[in-house]
């Protein structure tokens, strides 16, 4: 007897239906005394995703592998083969039974054969279909619906419902989303990053989406790169070449990844995303701002190592005026003066040598911590906080860095 065998992949996601369909289909078969089919499925694997419109690799999807197995129905040395439809324009469409082995689907689909005829009944007369019935012996036989049963013994209801196999085979799995792309699609972290490495050196620096006022914000370029279809393909391909791309996405990743397990819920939620091979599109967002966590760090880290050679500057009740960067500030316990409240602030600057300057503020207004200031105060007295040397200013005034450079 011989054994029929179809092997396909579908998405994880729809492992249960396809069990589902072939429990149904096996027991309308089981109706008409035929026997039931196997089923196994894979463990889910990871399968590149094209999309349809232009044929790029987005991402990956989980997959698995269904195989649907068991013994083609014989009768009295007969098997069915092969559907054949006839449609109103002479055509004639054939379908072979699913799982039929290589040669004898060769051999089945080699057979001529002739709209209306059935080797049967012999009455010809207009069919929409018809079906090839082969012998051990090798003689084919070509038959109308209702004569495959009593020339061949073989259930023609049964063997209609074991050919919805072959349907499920071609079906399409997908399961688009809104968008145009499947829900259960997955982007791998290393090109996420890498894309974002090569957008934040293009345009400068890291955009977050509250400041959709001034820049389009980073994760929606990083978006519009895996998922737009109107993106032009000459920007896709000037972030393809950003050469240094690779190399800070992988530092960020290392980064995010020493973050797992943190205390602080931002660096472990982003430490798990980077730790996976692949990312929901769902967090690109919380997975692109990895960068800006890593720039921050590499500039506490340059700023740190810069300190350790600041050296005292001015003496004490000298007026000095230098260009600084904002590198701290903390709001500190507000003092009572009888019912008026005066808010504090420590405010630290360092200049471009790494001398280090802090300012005991209680200014209305104070700078944003990585402003490029201009800053003048009298020198209060020299200090030592860790083993960093501290200038500390007092009556200070600061303005913009670039109105002074004007």
């Amino acid at each position: 007897m011989k054994s029929a065998a179809m092997r396909f992949d579908v998405p994880a996601t729809s492992a249960n239906h396809v069990r589902q369909l072939v429990e149904a289909t096996n027991t309308r078969a089981a109706v008409h005394g035929l026997t039931a089919y196997s089923l196994d499925i894979s463990a889910p694997f990871l399968a590149d995703y094209k999309d349809s419109y232009d044929g790029r690799v987005i991402g990956q999807r989980p997959m698995v592998t269904v195989t649907i197995f068991g013994e083609i129905p014989r009768h009295s040395g007969w098997t069915v083969v092969a559907r054949l439809d006839h449609d109103e324009e002479g055509e004639t469409l054939l379908s072979l039974f699913p799982g039929l082995p290589e040669q004898l689907a060769a051999e089945a689909s080699a057979q001529r054969v002739i709209e209306n005829v059935c080797h049967g009944c012999n009455v010809t007369r207009h069919r929409t279909a018809t079906y090839l019935a082969r012998h051990d012996s090798g003689e084919y036989r070509q038959l109308g619906t209702t004569c495959v049963e009593p020339y061949t013994g073989l259930p023609i209801k049964g063997l209609e419902a074991l050919w919805r196999f072959g349907r499920l085979k071609d079906s399409d799995w997908d399961g688009d989303s809104e968008g145009g792309f499947p829900a259960d699609l997955r982007v791998p972290v290393a090109e996420v990053l890498r894309v974002t490495a090569a957008i934040v050196a293009q345009e400068g620096r890291f955009y977050s989406r509250s400041e959709q006022w001034a820049k389009s914000p980073t994760a929606d370029g990083v978006e519009a790169y895996f998922f737009s279809r109107k993106a032009p393909m000459e920007w896709r391909a000037a972030i393809d070449a950003e050469p240094d791309a690779p190399a800070t996405a992988a530092a960020v990743r290392q980064w995010a990844v020493q973050g797992y397990g943190s205390a602080n819920d931002y660096r472990h939620k982003v430490g798990q995303l980077a730790k996976a091979e692949t990312v929901n599109p769902r967090h690109l967002p919380t997975l692109v701002s990895a960068i800006a966590g890593w720039h921050r760090d590499q500039e506490k880290a340059a700023a740190e190592r810069a300190a350790q050679n600041s050296k005292p500057q001015g003496a004490k009740g000298e007026r000095l005026t230098v260009a600084a960067t904002v590198t701290t500030v903390i709001e500190l316990e507000e003092r009572y003066y009888g019912y008026h409240a005066q808010r504090r602030h420590l405010i630290k600057f360092q200049d471009q040598e790494g001398n280090v300057y802090v300012w005991f503020s209680s200014a209305a207004t104070v700078p944003d911590k990585g402003d490029e200031v201009e800053l003048t105060g009298t020198v209060k007295e020299h200090s030592t906080y860790g083993e960093v040397t501290q200038t500390v200013l007092t009556r200070c005034r600061v303005a913009e860095h670039q109105l002074a450079a004007a």
